[in-house]
């Protein structure tokens, strides 16, 4: 019995101290009084928590508040710079790396390109690599980091944190994450990256303060994290948010998943690239579009769009078209507050924005249509390394 009391005390201690760094977190800064307040909890107890909190790094105190009578209050704030946590996208082409400390200020960014079919073995070296180069550079100690976050294009096992497949990696049955904690030595956070990007936007993007959104990464496949009453929603297994193989042209192209007409084989940036190239080597040409070494890539189709090139706006406008079906499909079935488009799709929006809310209007259910937000991330292609990042950090939080 003595032995469940305790751990029950110990539990009740740790959320008790999680409830108070939140509200902290949420407010910016607050005084010993106004947790009471917040927290129903005795100004004895609050006391407490305070000083542990404060001994162990977490926060510190800024000096006097406003007084409401009597002595001027002293304020608590999150410590910054006294705990850390990184943040690993693991792409096709290429490495992004972020590290954050608790209060979700970002201390270091990094990309690292690399050829498309890399290894899970030349990945785990270059993730020890650079964090350790890293931190010895910026000068932060091992011991002060919460943890790691991979984000991860693909399907995962929860039970297991197994990467069941990521077909744009040629991976199938990986244990990763095990792996890479032996060479981190801490602990470590594997998620599917389009949940990445929507932890990122609930954490510290576009839908901080809303309950129930969807994020969808449109990359080289397009994927979506989705968020109900503040929580992640992975499914039964936890494949909830495939979007890319919504079929949205059904005698439309074979897709790698093996079915035809798949929102990715419209909509995302590797098909959208491969449509373009086989134009051009089957004759078209344009001064808009200007090639380097022969090699198309992204950007230049991005560019030449926005000066007006005939093929690259009519393949980005399909590609939204198809996009918006999608969106109309997540409006009538979830009826989110919010849906947010993210990753590559922010460096085109503004060419094909307009259109996609026109097609989603046609398309969904005109009263969820109506009250739903359409935007754009903040983070671009930043957004799933930044939310791996924030996954150990907001464990500290009770997240």
């Amino acid at each position: 019995m003595a032995k469940n009391i305790t751990g029950n005390n110990q539990y009740l201690k740790e959320f008790n101290q999680a409830v108070v760094l939140d509200l902290i977190r949420q407010h910016k800064r607050l005084s010993r009084k106004e947790l009471s307040v917040l927290t129903g909890l005795s100004p004895t107890a609050c006391g407490s928590i305070t000083r542990t909190l404060i001994k162990d790094g977490f926060l510190y105190e800024t000096g006097q508040g406003e007084s409401t009578g009597g002595r001027k209050p002293v304020m608590l704030e999150l410590k910054p710079g006294s705990y850390y946590a990184v943040g690993f996208d693991i792409g096709m082409n290429e490495l992004k790396m972020v590290i954050a400390d608790i209060t979700s200020e970002i201390l270091v960014q990094r990309e690292l390109k690399y050829s498309q079919g890399i290894s899970t073995e030349k990945v785990i070296d270059i993730i020890q690599e650079e964090f350790f180069k890293t931190i010895e550079t910026e000068k932060l100690s091992h011991e002060k980091f919460l943890g790691c976050g991979l984000s991860i294009p693909g399907i995962l096992d929860r039970e297991t944190n197994k990467i069941i497949m990521a077909p744009n990696l040629s991976w199938s049955e990986v244990n990763l994450g095990s792996r890479i904690r032996e060479v981190l030595d801490m602990p470590i956070y594997i998620e599917n990256e389009a949940m990445c990007s929507a932890i990122c936007e609930h954490w510290i993007g576009e839908c901080s303060n809303i309950s129930n959104f969807v994020c969808i990464n449109v990359e080289s496949g397009i994927g979506a994290g989705i968020f109900i009453k503040e929580s992640i929603y992975r499914g039964h297994s936890g494949s909830a948010g495939e979007i890319g193989h919504l079929i949205v042209n059904e005698n439309g192209r074979l897709c790698g998943c093996g079915s035809k007409g798949c929102l990715e084989t419209y909509a995302s940036t590797r098909y959208m690239l491969t449509e373009i190239s086989e134009k051009i080597k089957s004759g078209y040409s344009s001064d808009k579009i200007v090639q380097s070494m022969g090699t198309l890539t992204w950007d230049m189709i991005v560019n030449a769009a926005f000066k007006g090139d005939e093929l690259c706006v009519k393949v980005l406008e399909r590609g939204a078209v198809f996009l918006g079906f999608a969106v109309a499909y997540l409006i009538n079935t979830l009826n989110p507050e919010a849906i947010v488009l993210g990753k590559s799709f922010t460096s085109y929006a503004p060419l094909v924005m307009d259109l996609l809310t026109k097609t989603v209007k046609e398309r969904a259910l005109a009263y969820p249509a109506s009250r739903v937000k359409i935007l754009t991330s903040n983070f671009g292609m930043s957004s799933s390394a930044l939310g791996a990042a924030m996954i150990p950090i907001r464990k500290v939080f009770g997240k």
